[in-house]
């Protein structure tokens, strides 16, 4: 492109009359390399992974709740088309989580602080599934500190690109453990270049299996009834431990 702009300069003729006879103003060309100059940084912007995610665990720590809507794609490609799913998400640190399923509706997911309830009636009735909390994945109370909390010690970082998740701006950063005990190959977050906190998480579990999780309408310090971070073993459902 510069070749080209600097040929043109070469054979172009000067003044006023020139610049009529080309079709524009005179010095359009002139000004084009400054025009470059000026947008270039807007498009090669690009942060490295520990500054995203100082930020990330800046906005993490000041808070104490969170509610959000979700919305949860799982694909494994030996059980054919992937799996959509949607509901509300709520977190009380230090240890509470729950997923709230309105699609398949009656799903839920609790973290109360002791143990993990997957309790599904969509697929299977009768039985909840009872088990030691887990530490990392899409079902664990440390859903965003698991990435935020000490992330340069635990992983392998690499700032991708920009991106957008409903709209809004986001940063992509890739996390690939440095120890086989989390559960997955590598997880890439985007966080919000406005507030700071995820809005998605793509998780390759080590199985192969894929789970993306997005969150819009995020509130922070929410109010969190203590209904939705509490299981109550409905009546006739069995605990099942795997």
């Amino acid at each position: 492109m510069d070749r080209g702009i600097e040929g043109s300069r070469d054979r172009r003729p000067t003044g006023r009359k020139a610049g009529r006879r080309a079709g524009r103003p005179a010095g359009t060309l002139r000004s084009l390399p400054i025009l470059l100059v000026v947008s270039a940084p807007l498009s090669l912007f690009a942060q490295d992974a520990p500054t995203v995610l100082a930020r990330a665990e800046s906005v993490y720590a000041s808070v104490t709740s969170l509610r959000a809507e979700f919305r949860q794609t799982i694909t494994n490609p030996m059980l054919g088309a992937p799996e959509e799913a949607s509901g509300t998400l709520y977190l009380a640190k230090p240890g509470k989580f729950a997923m709230r399923f309105s699609e398949p509706a009656g799903d839920r997911i609790v973290v109360d602080g002791q143990w993990l309830w997957a309790y599904t009636p969509s697929t299977v009735e009768g039985q909840v599934i009872r088990q030691p909390v887990p530490t990392s994945g899409a079902t664990t109370p440390n859903l965003f500190a698991q990435f935020v909390e000490r992330p340069l010690e635990r992983y392998d970082v690499t700032y991708l690109e920009r991106d957008t998740v409903a709209g809004e701006p986001v940063e992509l950063v890739m996390l690939v453990p440095k120890t086989g005990d989390l559960g997955f190959r590598r997880a890439t977050i985007a966080v919000s270049e406005r507030t700071g906190w995820i809005r998605r998480v793509a998780i390759v579990e080590d199985s192969g299996q894929r789970r993306t999780l997005v969150l819009t309408a995020l509130t922070p310090n929410a109010n969190v009834p203590v209904e939705e971070v509490r299981f109550r073993v409905p009546r006739g459902v069995k605990i099942v431990a795997p």
